[in-house]
């Protein structure tokens, strides 16, 4: 399979070499230097992506993105920018014009995350379509024949993403959640960054009576506040400059589906007010608006905070929190569940060396056994780049080496076959913890420190420790 086509867009020079030498190599990159090239483009050669920043001259990117839909119908839409026109920027998500937008300065990184994340949800739909009849017939479950494991793989599918795992602790959460897709009742999933939340968001949906109304994702923690009330409720024409038509909101949006509250516990103070009234009450006002809006809607959320805590400490509503917390998951770590490890690797070594074009042989038993003494600070996440970061590295048709690890998993202290007692257990994960905030902090400790609620002759002391002990 050959690689995804991308169109990049933007009337600067700079930016648009930016984003050409972020996604070179992984992709085979078109550019284009405005919205009309851009449609030139399209119309000799369609493209699974296209990339365009908003503010252009001529045609900005959202009048790009509606005009792109005639001409390439099935392409990711990626929209850049530095919300400086609301206006168009709402209307285009809200009749579903832009599948993402990235907010302005992007870093690299993200910007390929965010295309892998879409190119896996438009691959997967593509793919889902093909099975519809298997699938029905086999209840959504894959045979163990799709993996070089010789284990058994329970895989269970919904419209855009894929469960992988093996592990008795996944088995009984879904378990646990078909209890509730029946009802309307608000679910909170808990767990840590990485671990797949917002997938059991949409297990729920799918599933549920809801199902053929629409999913409504947010990142409560990514709304600028001076759009929180415009975006969550919608507004009416002339409430605000700009404002030249009536607006619906995400509540409205999601009327008759699921609105999908993502980290919730960065939902700013003003937002937590306004979600409780909701809650209560089933109505909203848009801004500008002087009548009620009945919406119904089933709201699941999604934390990697503790929100008990959190209460206690004034910093998220009591109330809210009650409202929220009616049926409540936790999503167990993948360092508890090393069994899904190894079923979980095969399962992007597939997926991720087709998506590339590099069909990879498999793993050499040693990589096999780091990879599942790992403790996976990053969940699964941190697990699908380990392995797309392999097989990037390697040879078609090569076996995956220890020597291709990455430093953490390659040099960490690892011993075959110790499983460690709970005080040692415990020890590695807060080292990880604390080296991975180093990193991200460029080793600052007083910064580190604050991060992680420490204090800074607390992370001199570990530091030390570790290198007495070799790490």
């Amino acid at each position: 399979m050959k690689k995804y086509d991308v169109l990049v867009v933007d009337d600067e020079p700079a930016n648009l070499q930016k984003l050409k030498r972020t996604l070179h190599g992984e992709f085979t990159v078109y550019e284009a230097g405005g919205g009309e090239e851009a449609l030139q483009i399209l119309r000799r050669q369609p493209v699974a992506v296209i990339i365009t920043d908003q503010r252009m001259p001529g045609m900005s990117g959202v009048e790009l993105l509606r005009k792109a839909i005639e001409v390439c119908p099935d392409s990711v839409r990626i929209i850049l920018t530095g919300y400086t026109e609301v206006e168009d920027l709402m209307d285009a998500i809200n009749q579903g014009h832009v599948h993402r937008y990235i907010t302005k300065p992007w870093e690299p990184f993200a910007l390929k995350e965010a295309v892998k994340r879409e190119l896996e949800s438009w691959e997967l739909r593509r793919e889902n379509e093909r099975l519809a009849g298997e699938l029905q017939t086999a209840n959504a479950m894959l045979s163990r024949e799709n993996f070089s494991l010789k284990q058994e793989v329970e895989v269970l599918r919904d419209q855009e993403k894929s469960f992988v795992f093996k592990s008795r602790a996944m088995a009984d959460l879904l378990k646990l959640l078909d209890r509730v897709v029946k009802t309307d009742s608000t679910v909170l999933i808990q767990g840590e960054t990485g671990t797949g939340k917002e997938l059991l968001a949409r297990y729920i949906h799918n599933r549920s009576l809801r199902r053929e109304g629409a999913f409504i994702p947010v990142n409560c923690g990514a709304v600028p506040a001076d759009l929180i009330e415009s975006a969550f409720f919608g507004h009416r024409k002339g409430s605000f400059t700009g404002a030249s038509d009536d607006r619906k909101g995400y509540f409205e949006l999601a009327d008759g589906g699921t609105l999908f509250l993502d980290e919730i516990g960065e939902a700013q103070p003003d937002l937590q007010v306004k979600l409780l009234r909701v809650l209560q009450e089933g109505e909203i006002f848009r801004v500008g608006g002087q009548k009620a809006r009945k919406v119904n809607v089933r709201i699941i959320t999604s934390t990697n905070r503790n929100l008990g805590q959190m209460v206690e400490q004034s910093r998220f509503r009591q109330d809210l929190f009650f409202r929220l917390n009616v049926f409540a998951i936790h999503v167990p770590p993948l360092r508890t569940r090393p069994e899904d490890v190894l079923v979980l690797a095969e399962y992007f070594l597939r997926r991720i060396g087709e998506r590339l074009n590099k069909p990879v042989q498999g793993f050499e038993p040693d990589v096999l056994a780091r990879l599942q003494a790992y403790s996976w600070p990053g969940n699964v996440r941190e697990l699908e780049n380990e392995v797309e970061r392999l097989i990037i590295l390697s040879d078609a048709d090569q076996t995956i080496t220890v020597e291709m690890l990455s430093d953490r998993l390659r040099l960490g202290d690892w011993k075959p076959d110790r499983p460690g007692d709970l005080k040692e257990q415990l020890a590695e994960m807060e080292r990880q913890l604390i080296l991975k905030a180093l990193k991200e902090h460029r080793n600052n400790k007083t910064q580190t420190a604050e991060a992680l609620g420490i204090t800074r002759q607390t992370i001199i002391a570990k530091l030390k420790q570790y290198q007495e002990r070799q790490f």
